[in-house]
C-alpha cells in the first residue's frame, strides 16, 4: 500500500465523517419523518436496481465503454432535496459503479473496482448538483422552467464525466492515455475511435438527463406535495 492509497483512505474517512455529521445535524433540524425515510428508500432502491441489473443502469456500448444512466436518479434527488441527499445518492451510485467494475470490468471499466475511482467523483457530483439546483428552487419562476432545469442537468452530467475522467487521469494516467499515445497509425485510429465513442456516450448521457430530469422531477415533486396536502 503506497502513500497515495493511504492518503486517499484517510481523506475518504474524514469526508464521510463530515458528511454524516452534517447530514444527521440537518435531520435533527428537519425532523426525520416516515416520508423522508420512504423517499430515501425509494431513491436508493432505484439507484441500486439501475446499478446492479445488467444492461440497465450501465449499458455497454463497446468493450470497456458503458453508457451510464444511474446518474439520473442522483440528479433528480439532488434537484428535489438538496446537496445532502444528492451526496448520499451519489455515494450509492459510486458503490454500484465499484461493484460493476468488479463483476463486468473490461477496458477502462475495470479501473472502477478501485474505490478512489468509483466513489469520490460520484459523491462530489451529487453534492455539487444539489448546490447548483438550490438557487433555482428558491426562485419559483426559474424552477418552473423545464428548459433551465434540463440545462442544469445537462451541465451536471458533463461535470460528472469530467470528474470521473479527471480522477482516472490522476490515479491511472498511463492506462487512461494508453490508447492515445501510440505512434502506430492503426493504434492511433483505434485510439481516436475510442475517444469518439467516449464523447458520444457522454453527450448521450447529458442529453438523456436534460430530457428526463425535468419531466420525472416535476412529477415526483407533484406527488410529494400532493401527499403533504392530503395529510393537512
Amino acid at each position: 500500500m503506497n502513500w497515495a492509497t493511504i492518503l486517499f483512505w484517510v481523506l475518504l474517512v474524514l469526508l464521510l465523517a463530515l458528511f454524516l455529521f452534517l447530514y444527521s445535524r440537518g435531520r435533527r433540524h428537519e425532523g426525520t419523518t416516515a416520508r423522508t425515510i420512504a423517499t430515501d428508500g425509494i431513491f436508493s432502491a432505484i439507484i441500486l436496481l439501475l446499478g446492479l441489473v445488467p444492461q440497465l443502469g450501465y449499458i455497454q456500448l463497446f468493450p470497456g465503454i458503458s453508457l451510464t444512466l444511474s446518474h439520473i436518479p442522483v440528479l433528480i434527488g439532488a434537484a428535489l432535496f438538496g446537496w445532502k441527499r444528492g451526496a448520499l445518492y451519489g455515494l450509492l451510485f459510486g458503490i454500484t459503479s465499484l461493484i460493476q467494475g468488479a463483476i463486468n470490468g473490461t477496458g477502462l471499466n475495470v479501473l472502477f473496482v478501485y474505490p478512489w475511482v468509483s466513489i469520490p467523483p460520484r459523491v462530489l457530483f451529487g453534492l455539487i448538483a444539489g448546490l447548483c439546483f438550490a438557487p433555482a428552487r428558491r426562485n419559483p419562476k426559474i424552477w418552473r422552467s423545464a428548459f433551465l432545469e434540463g440545462l442544469v442537468a445537462f451541465l451536471m452530467t458533463a461535470l460528472h464525466t469530467a470528474l470521473v475522467f479527471g480522477d482516472l487521469l490522476v490515479f491511472f494516467p498511463e492506462e487512461t492515455l494508453a490508447l492515445l499515445r501510440s505512434v502506430e497509425p492503426v493504434a492511433q485510429g483505434v485510439g481516436f475511435a475510442f475517444l469518439g465513442a467516449l464523447l458520444l456516450g457522454a453527450l448521450g448521457e447529458a442529453t438523456l438527463a436534460a430530457l428526463i430530469v425535468p419531466a420525472v422531477g416535476k412529477g415526483a415533486e407533484g406527488i410529494l406535495h400532493g401527499r403533504e396536502r392530503e395529510r393537512r
